[in-house]
């Protein structure tokens, strides 16, 4: 249960208006390709592949090699 409540911190304290998108497009959609999220946020390649990178050191998503699903972790 506290695992949860820390999540939600991590979450809640993610200001930039992009890692919000993508945080937001995760939860309507549970898990997707990496493609599909740069596709459906319309993001360039290293933009979006930027922002993904810091959310997942953060502990806020995750992913699997595969195939490669991002999801909140």
């Amino acid at each position: 249960m506290f695992g949860l409540f820390k999540k939600r911190d991590k979450i809640t304290t993610v200001k930039d208006p992009t890692k919000r998108a993508i945080i937001d497009f995760l939860k309507e959609n549970d898990h997707s390709t990496y493609g599909e999220i740069i596709k459906n946020l319309s993001l360039s390649s290293s933009n979006g592949l930027r922002h993904i990178n810091e959310l997942k050191e953060k502990g806020i998503i995750s992913n699997k090699i595969m195939p490669p699903f991002y999801k909140l972790a």
